[in-house]
């Protein structure tokens, strides 16, 4: 019996990443959740967040993903996702840099400068660059 489980990572254009863990933890539909060796089945959709991963040899990585879906069947997981980043390519300046225009055009919108669907968009982008810079601090602090 190992420990190890089969990860792959599907966009609608190819398989991104295939490769052996030890566990993984998702942001699924109703809040996280995590996935050891001979996990039951197990079908979610997926929030945009952060993903992490234990490689066998004890690294944990983090990714940054897009909605989607989770499979775990027969101690294999298919994420199902059409963006992700990996973690250690985002940089914390430019996505702090990001953060301030976002910040300056939802304060913008007090003066009515942009739409309400465009506050949406700002404000949603506002959150996935705090996810992304949340992320870069959990590296960081490796």
């Amino acid at each position: 019996m190992t420990d190890a489980i089969e990860l792959e990572i599907i966009t609608s254009r190819e398989v991104v990443l295939r490769t052996e863990i030890k566990d993984l933890y998702i942001p699924a539909f109703l809040g996280e959740a995590g996935v050891l060796s001979h996990h039951l089945p197990y079908l979610s959709l997926l929030n945009a967040g952060e993903i992490s991963y234990l490689k066998p040899d004890g690294t944990r990585l983090f990714l940054f993903s897009g909605e989607g879906f989770l499979e775990v069947r027969d101690n294999r997981i298919a994420l199902i996702i059409d963006t992700f980043e990996h973690g250690e390519d985002l940089r914390e300046e430019d996505l702090q840099k990001q953060m301030q225009e976002t910040e300056k055009r939802i304060k913008s919108s007090f003066q009515g400068a942009i739409t309400p669907s465009e506050l949406q968009v700002e404000l949603l982008r506002q959150r996935e660059l705090r996810l992304k810079l949340a992320i870069c601090k959990k590296i960081k602090g490796k």
